[in-house]
């Protein structure tokens, strides 16, 4: 082929796009506008931190609120530092509004409580996150995931309080509240903290109960039945029937106390173990002494009473109270073992100030003011200190002595002393004690021996008398010892039938009787005879004059 025969192609520019490029750019338009509506309807992503995924599962797990699901559950994944659980979920569109500062989160799953069985729906269809959203308008997309579902909702009427307290046995998320019996809330939230030491409890009173709920309350723990054996005697606290099984909270006003102003949210009290204990913390106002006993405290506790006379005016503090000293075994050898009790004011009266309660105890002590240690319960040993003001105990030399040193050691250890003398049991224990010496030192050994130097004399004796004993057997075997009793028999006759010879029916009793009437009447024969000789001696020689009778003088005029 020549060059002649070749044909140069024409090649024109286009500058208008082909009509095909349309079926592209449609479809690349139309997917971003459905990637665009795709995530626009999805709603936002929500963090739920829990400590643990217990039945969750990710692209199963629903998020409901009032039983319509409202999200599901995207990713469920441990967190950095591996201590919790990270859950994803996609919230359906709309539902931002329901994800504010007050919503809550928990996993609602078959569960045996108090209240009875809840969440069987959930063991054919698994479990699910219950969503109770909050009245705060601020958007928050990440909350914590309850253990137990809320008490109640946090835009529920009604009032929360705060409680702390140190002991808080037998009290649960669940427990009621009470007012005089009667319930009026639920205990709401737990929480302990490791910092302070001491538990924290959230109570929700409903309304229109909150009303009750004032800076004057106090709060303490209801048991059921609770009995306090102590030094004051039996005490027996029956809850109602709702504590009856589990624990409870109570309050209520003290006597004479006012209502106060009501309280708000937030208000923290301090949760008493007992009713008894509010009474004890209201006498906050009190002189502390420190007493020394000589004798055992076994039985004295922490809230002994103190008291005066069988009136309550104090409590026992610590026991025993060992202060920093070198020797604390020694000082309770000699001193005694150290107590530290209170003095409170507002037990005596009211307006009774520091200063004139300490001026009046100084002057009670220089009057002989002490302590005694004294049962109050004889079926526990339960003790109590009694005081009281004697002044034998002044006089004691030994007993100011031992106050002395006792007053230093309690004065090192920043506290005024008291002075402590033993009671009746322990004297008695102490006289039985100093009696059982004297006995212990008494000659036991020369009382035996002189014992034993009088018993072989006795038994000298005894064997004489049993010899002497022999020799008058023997006199009385003698016959003629048996033929004395007939002889003394045969006298007795004789002398009976001598007798009868006198009687009135024998006849030598007839010739006395005669003989004795012819003698009385010879005497009377010789009576004149008689009486002419005393008065005239002479008349046997001499006849006797005639002399007239005397007669009677007259009677003066």
């Amino acid at each position: 082929m020549t060059e002649s025969a070749q044909v140069k192609a024409n090649v024109r520019v286009i500058k208008q796009l082909s009509p095909i490029w349309v079926v592209p750019i449609a479809a690349v338009l139309i997917g971003l506008w459905m990637l665009f509506s795709h995530f626009q309807n999805q709603g936002v992503m929500l963090l739920l931190v829990a400590e643990d995924a217990e039945g969750i599962v990710a692209g199963k797990t629903q998020i409901k609120n009032r039983s319509v699901d409202v999200g599901q559950v995207v990713s469920v994944e441990l967190s950095a530092d591996l201590t919790q659980v990270l859950i994803q979920a996609r919230m359906k569109p709309n539902m931002t509004p329901l994800l504010n500062a007050g919503s809550q989160f928990w996993v609602v799953k078959p569960q045996i409580g108090r209240g009875g069985v809840t969440g069987l729906n959930t063991l054919l269809s698994g479990v699910y996150i219950e969503l109770q959203p909050g009245d705060n308008g601020e958007t928050l997309l990440s909350h914590p995931l309850l253990n137990s579902p809320p008490v109640a909702p946090a835009d529920a009427p009604g009032v929360r309080v705060n409680l702390n307290s140190a002991d808080t046995t037998g009290l649960a998320v669940g427990d009621p509240v009470l007012y005089r019996g009667y319930e009026v809330g639920t205990v709401e939230l737990s929480n302990f903290n490791v910092s302070e030491r001491r538990t924290q409890f959230q109570l929700y009173i409903r309304e229109p109960y909150d009303e009750l709920v004032t800076d004057n309350i106090r709060f303490w723990l209801s048991s059921g039945v609770a009995f306090d054996l102590s030094a004051e005697g039996l005490s027996v606290d029956i809850g109602s029937a709702t504590t009856l099984l589990s624990g409870g909270v109570s309050f209520d006003l003290m006597d004479g106390w006012p209502a106060g102003e009501r309280a708000e949210d937030g208000t923290e009290f301090q949760l008493f173990p007992d009713k008894q204990s509010i009474q004890e913390g209201l006498y906050s106002q009190y002189i502390e002494y420190l007493v020394f006993f000589d004798e055992s405290v076994r039985g004295l506790k922490a809230g002994a009473p103190v008291e005066y006379r069988g009136v309550r005016v104090g409590t026992v503090a610590t026991v025993p109270f060992f202060f920093a000293i070198d020797k604390p075994f020694e000082v309770s050898l000699q001193q005694g073992v150290p107590v530290l009790i209170r003095i409170e004011s507002a037990r005596l009266y009211e307006k009774l100030n520091l200063s004139q309660l300490d001026s009046e105890l100084q002057q009670a002590i220089a009057d002989g003011l002490h302590a005694v240690l004294k049962t109050g319960n004889l079926i526990t040993g339960a003790l109590y200190i009694d005081l009281d003001i004697s002044s034998s105990w002044r006089e004691d030399k030994a007993l100011q002595q031992l106050f002395s040193e006792q007053q230093q050691l309690s004065t090192s250890a920043g506290y005024p002393a008291l002075p402590s003398a033993r009671s009746g049991f322990s004297n008695m224990e102490q006289k039985l004690l100093m009696a059982l010496d004297k006995i212990n030192n008494l000659p036991v050994e020369s009382m035996l021996a002189q014992g034993e130097q009088t018993l072989a004399a006795t038994n000298e004796v005894m064997q004489n008398a049993q010899q002497l004993m022999l020799s008058m057997q023997t006199l009385i075997d003698q016959p003629q010892l048996q033929q004395l009793p007939a002889d003394i028999q045969l006298s007795l006759q004789q002398l009976r039938s001598t007798l009868q010879g006198f009687s009135p029916e024998a006849e030598a009793y007839g010739s006395v009787s005669a003989n004795l009437q012819a003698l009385e009447q010879v005497l009377r024969e010789l009576q004149p005879v008689i009486k002419t000789l005393n008065q005239q001696s002479n008349s046997l020689i001499f006849n006797a004059s005639d002399q007239p009778e005397p007669e009677p003088r007259k009677a003066r005029l």
